[in-house]
């Protein structure tokens, strides 16, 4: 695309929207389209945050719900796409991929980096099943429905690793009458997308007989060239070559259905840009290999020899149970299964030099079951349930450091077992004496946790100068240190690249294992001034679990579990829809406590983390989101996020307390978001114009007050413009759309890291274009 034609298109897409308004806004006898019914109010969005459903102006907590709409607009596939779209939520990338999203919100983010044994303080869900990890959390769910953001502890009906929040992701089901769609894009950088959803015709009547089967099939995928030239290899940074599908069969007869959904994602592709932005140390005999390769700002692209491969590959099986025993009574069991794989060959360095280079392969398999009990009696709602996940991981992490072409890495094995179980209930108490205005709920949950963790470390150059060292790995020892080897052999053969040696396989993985048990009660107060005016309060807990760190440097580190993290939080919100429901929004201050929190503590010569319950943090903040209506066929959407966030206590492990130097990471203190969407009817078709300007100020991206990595304050411009529903048959409608991403073409990055030898920037993309078509049948 040529650069006329690039500025041309950047300023159409951001006038178009500008100028729609007023020129449309003519059309005062139009209908509300299918674009406007997306951004509906409170009272209208159905919701299952407390795992019922509920329209969201009834539920007493912060919640956001993006539509059907608002994903196609957006372009939202996974939860690594929602972070521009919802204040207060923010979706990091980890270092050096693209598939493991780091969910942060109200300024609790994960610890450290996201080795398997980390548990994540912003729990995932597909349709009710947990996804227990982030890392290969970035699948492709192919027919999305609406996304669900829950801010603030969800202790109690969700359990463990919801300290921060929780994303519910909602699939479409099968609708048992022929339908679906098909789409095809193309965008800057060699993009490609193609998707088709197929509904199939229901067999049989769920009233009779055998009962009614219906089925739905969805299929996507994407193909990306990628922007950042990578000079060495002769291709580009954050390519990917993907595929997914999704398929659904729900049966039902009278008042029972059960549903089984499969879902697959595949992607290959090579890893994202690490560029380097400064030599901390300046170590004189790497200085003539880094400091060429210095750049400030956003590159073009860079040489990096070693950065071959980023894949992943996720599966996942679900079996949804439901019995409506009578009008008030709801027997509910989800029972899943999902697995995941990734493989990562990454180059740190940022040079075209063999200085700091990754393997990182995780295998992961969980599964899950949940049943649950939800009804009425009389003014009182209930929700009853028992949980139970059994899950197991092995890592295999060789690294090369400093070789300059040599062979002795490093080598980490690590892996666990694990499972958790818990009870939980939630009662409602909803007086008719008070018209149902008011509503006191109260849930209990007791949690079980139980951890198996083991560890293979071989710190290769320690452990040749004296394999008995501290330092050296994490292996079993004798009484001395000295390693003790499953062969007998003298522990020098052991040491990874040593030619004819048996290598670390030859050395015993340390163990050990915990449990944790905790309570996590809630206490909401709701009431209905109006029937479009509440307001709530609510005190909530959660909890992150406790582990061993699989990444430690030593023995003595790895034989130190750290326990679970608390967070107590006190929150008053309102809900309204007003001047005709013209103007809808939701508002909510919050103070939470935040205890025990698991700080990761980064040692650059490992590349790892130490975990430690570092003491007391505070979070104060309160945000506002909604939409305007001022004339017809124009919504206006907004959202603001205020966070203060500050250590009340952080004592190292050494004594010492750092709370007024240390920094919480990932903790913007403002964001906000506006945009805008407008439909113009044109009698054959709609055009609707909308735009997304999402802010975000700066971040620390480490614990202590490092420059290096810490990320600057940045604003994202999305613009789209579509001719919709052209009606070609009498249920056949096309649709054309042209779309544009970051349109000022900010310059950021998404992550950084400061490694000692070099710090390094992943870098976001610069502008893009594209455009799609659809068929709807």
């Amino acid at each position: 695309m040529t650069p006329f034609a690039t500025r041309y298109l950047s300023v159409l897409l951001a006038s178009s929207a500008i100028f729609a308004a007023p020129a449309f806004a003519q059309n005062t006898a139009a209908t509300e389209t299918a674009a406007a019914d997306d951004m509906v109010d409170a009272n209208e969005i159905v919701v299952t945050a407390q795992r019922r459903e509920q329209k969201l102006q009834d539920v007493p907590l912060s919640v956001s719900a993006l539509g059907n709409e608002t994903i196609e607009r957006a372009g939202i596939s996974n939860v690594g796409n929602i972070g521009n779209y919802v204040p207060n939520i923010q979706v990091n990338q980890t270092v050096g991929n693209n598939f493991g999203p780091l969910i942060t919100i109200r300024g609790i983010a994960p610890s450290a980096d996201t080795s398997l044994a980390r548990d994540q303080p912003v729990g995932i869900y597909v349709d009710g099943v947990p996804v227990a990890k982030s890392t290969g959390a970035a699948f492709d769910l192919v027919d999305l429905e609406r996304v669900e953001v829950l801010r603030g502890p969800q202790g109690t009906l969700y359990g463990k690793n919801t300290i921060g929040g929780a994303v519910n992701l909602v699939t479409r089901k099968p609708t048992g009458e022929f339908g679906g769609e098909a789409s095809a894009g193309f965008g800057s950088f060699g993009l490609g997308t193609q998707r088709v959803s197929l509904n199939l015709p229901a067999i049989g009547d769920s009233d009779s007989g055998f009962g009614s089967l219906k089925t739905k099939i969805a299929v996507s995928a994407r193909q990306y060239d990628g922007y950042y030239k990578n000079f060495a290899l002769d291709n580009r940074f954050g390519s990917e070559d993907r595929w997914a599908g999704r398929g659904d069969i729900l049966w039902e007869r009278g008042d029972f259905s059960v549903g089984y959904a499969y879902d697959i994602t595949d992607s290959k592709g090579t890893p994202s840009i690490l560029a380097i932005s400064a030599n901390p140390n300046a170590v004189p005999a790497l200085a003539a290999l880094i400091n060429p390769n210095i750049v400030t700002g956003r590159p073009k692209g860079i040489s990096a020899q070693s950065a071959l491969d980023s894949d992943f590959h996720v599966e996942g099986h679900a079996i949804n149970a439901a019995w409506d025993v009578s009008d008030s009574l709801t027997l509910k069991s989800i029972s899943a299964w999902r697995s995941m794989s990734t493989h990562s060959a990454s180059d740190f360095d940022g040079t075209p030099s063999d200085i700091l280079r990754i393997i990182l392969d995780n295998e992961y398999r969980q599964f899950t079951q949940e049943v649950q009990v939800i009804g009425e009696a009389g003014d009182f709602n209930y929700t009853l349930g028992g949980f139970y996940m059994n899950d197991e991981y092995s890592v295999y992490n060789p690294r090369w450091n400093v070789q300059l072409g040599r062979n002795f890495f490093d080598l980490s094995e690590r892996g666990a077992e694990s499972y958790s179980i818990a009870g939980y209930g939630q009662l409602t108490w909803s007086p008719s004496a008070l018209d149902n205005k008011l509503d006191v709920a109260v849930g209990l949950r007791w949690t079980k946790d139980h951890k198996d963790t083991r560890e293979l470390l071989v710190a290769n150059a320690a452990y040749a100068a004296n394999p008995a060292a501290a330092g050296s790995g994490v292996f079993v020892r004798t009484a001395t240190g000295a390693p003790v080897t499953r062969s007998g052999l003298p522990a020098a053969q052991a040491r990874p690249g040593v030619v004819g040696g048996l290598g670390a396989d030859d050395l015993i993985p340390v163990q050990a294992e915990k449990s944790w048990k905790e309570f996590t009660p809630d206490l909401s107060i709701t009431y209905a001034i109006d029937p479009d005016i509440n307001i709530y309060g609510r005190v909530a807990t959660g909890f992150k679990s406790g582990g061993y760190n699989d990444t430690a440097a030593t023995n003595a580190a790895f034989f130190a579990p750290y326990d679970p993290e608390k967070l107590l939080s006190f929150e008053l919100g309102t809900k309204a829809s007003l001047f005709d429901r013209k103007l809808s929004f939701t508002a909510a201050v919050y103070h939470s406590i935040y205890k025990d929190f698991q700080a990761g503590v980064f040692v650059p010569a490992q590349i790892t983390t130490n975990i430690i319950n570092a003491g007391k943090a505070l979070f104060t903040g309160f945000e506002i989101e909604g939409q305007l209506r001022p004339v017809d066929n124009l919504v206006l959407n907004f959202g603001y996020g205020y966070l203060d966030a500050r250590y009340k206590e952080f004592v190292l492990p050494t004594g010492v307390d750092v709370a007024s130097t240390y920094k919480i990471p990932f903790a913007p203190k403002n964001n906000y978001l506006i945009g805008a969407t407008h439909t113009a009817p044109l009698g054959f078709a709609d055009l609707e114009t909308s735009l997304n300007y999402s802010w975000r100020g700066s971040q620390w991206s480490t614990i202590t007050a490092d420059p290096l990595p810490k990320r600057k304050a940045y604003g994202v411009l999305d613009g789209r413009i579509a001719l919709k529903s052209i009606m070609i048959g009498d249920k056949e409608e096309l649709e054309f759309a042209l779309w544009g991403k970051n349109l000022t073409d900010e310059e950021y990055w998404v992550s950084s890291i400061n490694l000692s030898i070099v710090a390094v920037r992943q870098w976001a993309e610069p502008r893009s274009f594209g455009g799609e078509v659809k068929l709807k049948f």
